[in-house]
């Protein structure tokens, strides 16, 4: 699907609600596949079938909210290359039509 990512939290620190308000986001194709017993978020330029996402992946994603076209995404955002501490992440997703 495709649509606008905001990501609410900075380090696992949620951020309030005026900085989520004057946060950019990023379009992309979002999409949630398994990798083994883990689902991975991943936010991708639709234009590229291959190449880093827009954002850090989320793993161990799942779908807390839904209401009509927007959706809130929880999971673990987890340093490249696996190095560092992992941290709670959650997006902000709203679908758009192409």
């Amino acid at each position: 699907m495709y649509g606008k990512v905001k990501r609410l939290r900075e380090r696992g620190t949620r951020l309030s609600d005026r900085d989520i308000a004057k946060a950019a986001h990023v379009e992309g194709e979002v999409t949630l596949a398994g990798l083994g017993p883990v689902l991975v978020a991943q936010v991708r330029d639709p234009n590229f079938q291959v190449g880093t996402g827009l954002l850090p992946q989320l793993y161990e994603a799942r779908l807390t909210t839904m209401h009509g076209n927007k959706m809130l995404f929880k999971g673990e955002e987890r340093p490249q290359g696996d190095t560092g501490p992992a941290y709670v992440q959650e997006w902000a997703v709203v679908v758009e039509p192409r």
